[in-house]
């Protein structure tokens, strides 16, 4: 029996092997990613968005690092700001396998706002799993966070969101667990709309640090602890929200408690002045100790029912 002549194998096909790992070597190393980020500018321009990209340059086999990167997206609401998000850095890497497939993958590492955010997302097409940890992000340097809060605020925010959410969203599982440390509220220069009220400038309101832990099951969101303690502000919260397709239309439900301390009240006069104006107003909000509490419930995308609650026991809706 003839011996198989490996030696003449790897002769054959070695060389070939070698020329082409040397194409594709060299084809990713001189691949025109400023062309590459030209079109994504101008694809993301077509469908409204705006994107700037200071450099983009490969990670590993199937990724993107993008530098200076910021990406503005319009909002639903007529005159409403724009949702302004700003990166120093972000990379963006998947499979192969997922890019042939239905189901797609993806992990990120994200510098911004003096902090980090790295995690895996997989969207497939009824189906979203999201696994996200967030390291020192400064929220006074998040211009996207005051489309959300209406209200300057300040802090450094870490923590973990997790979310299983299938295509049947009443299946769907998850928790949320984030600090907030030294939060504070307010700026003494920009102003809150308020209804009947006009602009008010808040003072800068130190509301301690701010605990938030948040367990998902069965498609129900439940707000287990909300809780800050600062020498200026006191602030709790209790209630759930029941996840809907689309997420503008989950059903929030939740009762709300602030209690605004003295020692505020005799440095804010416009504050203090606020409060003693609108006491009347406020009567059936008061607690007991002089807190505020509401309750407040609708669709987290839509108009949402606020209700004074001040002779209610502190606790979730039912």
């Amino acid at each position: 029996m003839d011996r198989i002549p490996i030696k003449q194998i790897l002769q054959w096909t070695g060389y070939p092997l070698f020329f082409v790992l040397c194409f594709l070597f060299f084809a990713y190393k001189t691949f025109p990613y400023e062309r590459l980020a030209d079109r994504i500018v101008q694809e993301a321009s077509v469908r409204g968005y705006e994107i700037e990209i200071l450099d983009l340059t490969h990670s590993g086999l199937a990724g993107l690092t993008f530098e200076g990167l910021r990406w503005v997206v319009p909002s639903e609401e007529e005159g409403s700001p724009p949702l302004d998000l700003i990166f120093d850095e972000l990379t963006v890497s998947t499979s192969l396998f997922s890019l042939m497939s239905k189901t797609k993958s993806y992990s990120f590492d994200a510098e911004l706002a003096g902090g980090d955010a790295d995690g895996d997302v997989t969207i497939g097409e009824n189906d979203l799993d999201v696994d996200i940890e967030i390291d020192e992000v400064d929220l006074g340097a998040l211009p996207a966070l005051r489309q959300f809060t209406k209200v300057p605020l300040g802090g450094t925010l870490s923590g973990e969101i997790v979310l299983v959410m299938p295509s049947e969203i009443a299946e769907s599982t998850g928790n949320i667990a984030v600090t907030i440390e030294a939060l504070s509220i307010g700026d003494g220069k920009s102003k809150l709309e308020i209804p009947d009220w006009g602009g008010l400038t808040l003072d800068r309101a130190e509301a301690g640090n701010l605990d938030l832990t948040v367990t998902i099951e069965e498609g129900l969101a439940k707000i287990e602890r909300a809780t800050a303690r600062g020498k200026d502000l006191e602030l709790d919260a209790l209630g759930r929200v029941r996840l809907l397709r689309p997420l503008k239309r989950a059903d929030l439900n939740v009762m709300v408690r602030a209690k605004i301390q003295n020692a505020y009240k005799e440095r804010s006069a416009k504050v203090a002045t606020m409060l003693e104006l609108a006491s009347s107003g406020l009567k059936a909000a008061q607690t007991t100790d002089g807190a505020i509490q509401y309750t407040i419930a609708g669709a987290i995308g839509g108009r949402l029912r606020p209700r004074a609650a001040g002779n209610q026991t502190f606790q979730a809706p039912k």
